[in-house]
């Protein structure tokens, strides 16, 4: 989920301010928060990221253009895989903690994480997974893990 981040979307339990000061303030979410914001985000606007998709044999790229100002909620992933930055720079909420990931940066998320990405400079972010699978719905069932929040918003907007 994409959306342009503005004091009342990211203002959850604690006060969270607009990205250009929010360094600090993502370092208070808790997987509870998460699905706080992803709930307000969702009732917003959302912004173009667009999505490219790539197989190889035993491989399957993702690969996602994030425009500066906006804040990424990612699903859960089931697997452990690469995460390649080609450009920009985000603070990256991931494992409890903010990181600054500015590109070229290439590092491995284990199962179970979900990111939340304040986007500074746009980013061009691209994650690479072991699979056979080449259907994109197939994919998502196999790699991520959506929400209860995420599953009733598309729900809603199927009825």
């Amino acid at each position: 989920m994409v959306y342009q981040a503005t004091e009342e979307v990211v203002a959850i339990e604690q006060p969270v301010v607009a990205v250009e000061q929010v360094k600090a303030p993502l370092s208070v979410f808790s997987n509870k928060d998460i699905e706080k914001a992803e709930g307000l985000a969702l009732k917003q606007e959302q912004v173009e990221a667009p999505l490219h998709h790539a197989f190889a044999p035993g491989v399957y790229l993702r690969q996602v253009v994030m425009p500066k100002g906006a804040m990424i909620i990612g699903h859960e992933h089931r697997t452990e895989h690469f995460n390649i930055v080609l450009s920009g720079h985000a603070s990256v909420l991931m494992n409890g903690e903010v990181q600054e990931i500015k590109a070229p940066s290439i590092f491995v998320s284990k199962a179970g994480v979900r990111k939340v990405l304040l986007i500074h400079e746009t980013m061009i972010w691209a994650t690479i997974h072991p699979t056979n699978e080449t259907q994109i719905e197939r994919l998502e069932e196999e790699l991520i893990i959506k929400s209860e929040t995420f599953q009733n918003h598309q729900k809603e907007i199927a009825k």
